[in-house]
C-alpha cells in the first residue's frame, strides 16, 4: 500500500476515534460541527457517520450523531444533564415564554426531567413563586431559597432517575393545582410521548392532570427514539417546545395533526420562539 494511502487511513481512523469521543461526551452532535472541527467535508463525515453506526459505536441520525441509547439513556441523571445543553436551554427560555404569555405564575410543577433545570434560572427572577416538584436536583437548587415557596412530591424515590415515583407521588399531585406543568419525556413517536418505566409515566400523567396548563418540553433527538410505556398523545399538552434542530417535514406532520408546536432556534437563550400557525 503506497505510503500517503496507509496516512489516510491512519487519518480516518483517528477521526472516527475523536468522532466517537466527541458524540459520548457531548451525547450529539451536528454533520456541520463535526465538519468544521475536523476541518473536512460534510460527505467525509456523512461517511465517518455511515461506518461508526454500522459497527455500532454511535447512531447516526438525519441532522448528524448520538450516542447510543445504552450510553445516552434516561437512567442517568447526572449523564442526561451533559446531554443536548443548548438545545435544553433555548428549550426551556422558549417555554418560560410561552407559559408567561398566557398565564400569571404563580405556582408552577417541575418533573424530573433534566430541561427543567434551565428553568430555574428563569424562575428564580420570577421569585416569590410556588415550585412543585419531585425531582431531588430542583429541590437541592431552590431549598435555600427564601422567596421560594417549594412543595416536594414524596413518594418512593428511584435513584435512577433521581426522583420521587409511584402511587404516593400520583396521589399527592391529584391533591394540588398549578398554573403550569413543565415537564419532558425520553421518546416521542407517532404524536405520542413515551417513558421506559410504568411508574415514571403514571407520574407524569399526574403532573398534567395538576395543572391548568401542561407544557412539553424536547429536543428533537427524542423524535429518534423509542420506549415501552405510553404517557400521552402530544395533543394533551397546550404547548409543545422543540428546539431548531426539528425536521421541517416532521413539523409541518405535527401541526397538521393540531400539535400546538413553539420552536426554539438553536442557540436562542431568550425570548423568542415561534409558535405553530
Amino acid at each position: 500500500m503506497p505510503t500517503d494511502e496507509r496516512a489516510r487511513g491512519r487519518d480516518s481512523l483517528r477521526r472516527r476515534r475523536q468522532i466517537s469521543e466527541l458524540v459520548r461526551a457531548r451525547g450529539a452532535m451536528r454533520i456541520e460541527h463535526l465538519a468544521e472541527q475536523f476541518g473536512v467535508s460534510a460527505m467525509t463525515i456523512h461517511r465517518d457517520l455511515t461506518h461508526l453506526d454500522q459497527q455500532g459505536v454511535l447512531r447516526k441520525v438525519r441532522s448528524g450523531a448520538e450516542a447510543r441509547p445504552s450510553e445516552a439513556f434516561e437512567h442517568s441523571v447526572r449523564h442526561r444533564e451533559q446531554l443536548h445543553v443548548e438545545a435544553k436551554a433555548a428549550i426551556a427560555a422558549a417555554a418560560m415564554a410561552w407559559a408567561a404569555g398566557r398565564v400569571d405564575l404563580q405556582a408552577v410543577a417541575l418533573d424530573d426531567s433534566t430541561t427543567c433545570l434551565h428553568l430555574l434560572p428563569l424562575l428564580r427572577q420570577r421569585l416569590p413563586l410556588r415550585v412543585i416538584t419531585n425531582f431531588l436536583p430542583v429541590v437541592n437548587e431552590l431549598a435555600t431559597e427564601a422567596e421560594a415557596r417549594l412543595t416536594v412530591i414524596g413518594g418512593e424515590y428511584i435513584p435512577d432517575f433521581g426522583a420521587f415515583g409511584g402511587p404516593a407521588a400520583v396521589q399527592a399531585l391529584a391533591d394540588l393545582h398549578c398554573d403550569v406543568a413543565f415537564m419532558s419525556v425520553p421518546a416521542v413517536a407517532r404524536a405520542m410521548c413515551f417513558h421506559s418505566s410504568r411508574s415514571e409515566a403514571e407520574t407524569k400523567r399526574a403532573f398534567m392532570a395538576s395543572a391548568e396548563l401542561s407544557v412539553l418540553m424536547v429536543d428533537h433527538h427524542k423524535f429518534t427514539r423509542r420506549a415501552v410505556h405510553r404517557v400521552s398523545s402530544l395533543l394533551d399538552f397546550d404547548a409543545v417546545v422543540v428546539d431548531g434542530g426539528m425536521d421541517e417535514e416532521e413539523l409541518q406532520v405535527l401541526r397538521a395533526d393540531g400539535v400546538q408546536v413553539v420552536v426554539a432556534p438553536l442557540g436562542a437563550s431568550g425570548p423568542g420562539p415561534k409558535d405553530s400557525p
